[in-house]
C-alpha cells in the first residue's frame, strides 16, 4: 500500500466515523459522542412537523458511514455521501453560519477525492465506451474479504434500533464495529511502523469521542482533557510520517 493509498485510506476512515457518530448523536438525542452537529436536530424538526425527516437523515447517516467505514463496500458510500455533504454545505451557507460552511467544504473536497481515487472505476459513467467491469475498485484489492465488510454494516444497523433505548448499549455495540472495521484494516493488509501508529491513535481517539459523554458524567473532570490526548497523538504520527515520506523521496532522488 502506497502512501497515496494509505491516504485515502485516512479519508474513509474519518468520513466513516464522522457520519455513523453523527446519525447516531441525532438518534440518543445528543448522548453519542460525535465531532459534528446538530446532535438535536430531531427535535429542532418535531415542531414544524418534520420529526420523520429528522430520523431519515439521522439513519442515513448511520448507514452510509458505515458503507464508507467497510471499505470492501466504501465506493457506494462516498458516492451516496455527495448529496448528502453538498446538502449539508448548502444548509450552513443558507442559514449563514460562522465558520461552518468552511468546514463542511472541506468534508466534501475530502469525499470528492476519495472518489477520483477510484476513478478508473467510475469514469464510464462520463464515458460510457469504458468497461467498468475491467476496473474494479480498488478496495476490492485491498480488502478481499465480503463478509467481514457485511457484519460491520449489520453492527451499525444494531445501532440504530439500540439507539433509540440504551446509550450504553449503542456505545459499547458502536465500538465494537469500529474495533471491527480496525480489524478489518490490518487483516487485509500489512502496514509499517508509521502507517500502524496512526492507525492504532485513530481508533484510540474514536473510542475516545464515542464514550465522552458517558465519561462526562463518571469522572470529575473534563474528558476531553483525555480524549485530546490520541487526537493529537494521530496527528502528531501523520505529520512524522510525512516528513519520513519527503525524507525516504529525497534519498532516492539523489540516489
Amino acid at each position: 500500500m502506497t502512501f497515496k493509498d494509505f491516504n485515502v485510506l485516512l479519508i474513509r476512515l474519518f468520513l466513516g466515523y464522522l457520519f455513523t457518530s453523527s446519525g447516531l448523536c441525532k438518534l440518543t438525542e445528543g448522548q453519542f459522542g460525535q465531532l459534528i452537529g446538530p446532535p438535536l436536530l430531531i427535535q429542532q424538526l418535531t415542531p414544524y412537523g418534520l420529526r420523520t425527516f429528522g430520523f431519515f437523515i439521522a439513519i442515513s447517516q448511520v448507514l452510509v458511514g458505515a458503507f464508507v467505514l467497510s471499505q470492501r463496500y466504501s465506493l457506494l458510500g462516498l458516492i451516496m455521501l455527495i448529496p448528502m455533504n453538498l446538502g449539508i454545505l448548502m444548509v450552513t451557507i443558507s442559514q449563514q453560519w460562522q465558520g461552518t460552511p468552511y468546514v463542511d467544504t472541506i468534508f466534501t473536497l475530502l469525499n470528492i477525492l476519495a472518489l477520483l481515487y477510484e476513478w478508473n472505476s467510475l469514469k464510464f459513467l462520463i464515458f460510457p465506451e469504458q468497461k467498468p467491469l475491467l476496473f474494479p475498485p480498488k478496495t476490492h484489492h485491498f480488502f478481499p474479504n465480503a463478509l467481514l465488510p457485511l457484519l460491520i454494516i449489520l453492527l451499525f444497523g444494531i445501532c440504530i434500533l439500540l439507539s433509540r433505548f440504551t446509550i450504553v448499549a449503542t456505545s459499547m455495540v458502536a465500538i465494537v464495529g469500529y474495533g471491527l472495521v480496525y480489524y478489518h484494516v490490518f487483516k487485509s493488509q500489512t502496514f509499517n511502523t508509521f502507517y500502524k501508529s496512526i492507525l492504532v491513535m485513530s481508533f484510540l481517539a474514536i473510542v475516545g469521542l464515542t464514550l465522552v459523554t458517558l465519561l462526562h458524567q463518571a469522572l470529575p473532570f473534563n474528558p476531553m482533557l483525555i480524549v485530546a490526548i490520541p487526537i493529537f497523538g494521530t496527528i502528531a504520527c501523520y505529520l512524522v510520517t510525512c516528513g519520513w515520506q519527503v525524507y525516504t523521496a529525497r534519498n532516492s532522488f539523489k540516489g
